[in-house]
């Protein structure tokens, strides 16, 4: 017994080696990628506690799909709830908002160009969205800090961070998606609040709050053409645990020159969760409020009968669509459906006037997209 014992522990320990020496935690090489064409990098969030976040790309010239492309180039997981992912300069960002890291991904290799962990920082802990203000400037929002965090994207080096100290509430200290306009960046602040903060980009420092007051929790925000903030709201939770809001989504112009609410109005009840997207042109909304809505920027209300209808499972479900963004060198509309939140989700991909021109499978809980 003590031979083969000797004999398992020295093999063991020449397969570590081997793989050590490969670069490799399961005995499998680093694949090589070399991806010059324009492509759709889609973050797959995974489940929270889980550390199953991927990453897909997706060429539509060929209608190929490549999933789990992270840990293929790199040999390594890419984390715990993968939130979102923005391309700047050739390199895709990725905030990994429970494992508290922003990863750097080259866009043509996938392999990784540099990392922002928590640790590297003062108060960063779950990052949740990333802006870029330069080359070397860019700002991370946070779901627990009451910081916003600054760091240059080109060296992953930590410079600073902006207290929003207002934005506090029941535990949560949320900050979410940013959009600029001038010198100013507006951010939605969506657990528990129905705050929209300004950051002057100059100063680093809050210059105001935007106060909804009709609705709770703003979940997605683009600005238009005319420079009008449109921001969408879910409306809070109105269950049996959990009476905080009224669960009624609420879609909000505001003037971001005045910074003053110009319109409000009420949707239907959210089944699932709600998302807003613009076109390059900024001219036209796409809303997912259990189904898909397009409505133009000069339109006075959310049109009555959707856009594209949501699919429904064999029992008559409705699946849950999770995000929608849309490419701006043809008008591809992409849609995430996240199905049960547990299996593998499902990429719609839809032409500008609404036919679908694609479908395939990613990983679970897709809920961003990036255009090379």
């Amino acid at each position: 017994m003590r031979i083969a014992y000797s004999y398992m522990y020295m093999l063991l320990t020449v397969t570590a080696v081997l793989a050590a020496c490969t670069g490799s935690v399961d005995g499998l090489e680093e694949e090589n990628f070399s991806n010059t064409g324009q492509g759709v990098f889609i973050l797959n969030e995974g489940n929270y506690n889980s550390g199953n976040s991927t990453l897909s790309y997706y060429n539509p010239e060929t209608r190929t799909v490549e999933n789990g492309i992270f840990q293929r180039a790199n040999d390594r997981k890419l984390g715990d709830t993968g939130q979102s992912i923005t391309l700047h300069d050739g390199v895709a960002y990725v905030a990994v908002e429970n494992s508290g890291i922003i990863w750097g991904i080259d866009a043509e290799t996938f392999r990784v160009k540099g990392q922002l962990t928590s640790s590297q920082t003062e108060h960063m802990i779950n990052p949740r969205y990333i802006h870029f203000l330069s080359d070397t400037k860019a700002y991370v929002t946070d779901l627990y800090s009451p910081f916003i965090t600054i760091f240059n994207p080109k060296t992953f080096q930590y410079i600073g961070s902006i207290g929003v100290p207002e934005v506090k509430a029941n535990g949560y200290a949320s900050t979410e998606l940013m959009v600029q306009y001038g010198q100013y960046v507006f951010i939605n602040c969506w657990c528990y609040t129905d705050l929209i903060v300004v950051i002057d980009t100059k100063q680093d420092a809050v210059a105001g709050v935007i106060h909804l007051k009709t609705s709770m929790q703003p979940k997605s925000m683009v600005l238009d053409a005319r420079n009008k903030l449109w921001v969408l709201t879910d409306g809070g939770y109105g269950t049996d645990t959990d009476s905080f809001g009224e669960n009624i989504p609420h879609l909000y112009r505001i003037d971001a020159e005045t910074r003053s609410v110009e319109d409000d109005q009420a949707l239907d009840t959210d089944e699932a969760t709600v998302q807003i997207a613009v076109n390059s042109a900024r001219d036209t909304l796409y809303i997912i409020n259990n189904d898909i809505y397009r409505m133009g920027i000069q339109e006075r209300h959310v049109p009555v009968r959707p856009f594209i209808k949501a699919p429904v499972d064999k029992k008559g479900a409705r699946h849950k669509l999770y995000g929608i963004n849309v490419n701006p060198r043809n008008g591809d509309i992409y849609v995430a459906d996240a199905v049960d939140y547990s299996q593998s989700g499902v990429i719609y991909r839809y032409s500008r006037e609404g036919d679908l021109l694609d479908q395939f499978r990613v990983g679970i809980n897709p809920n961003g997209f990036a255009f090379k």
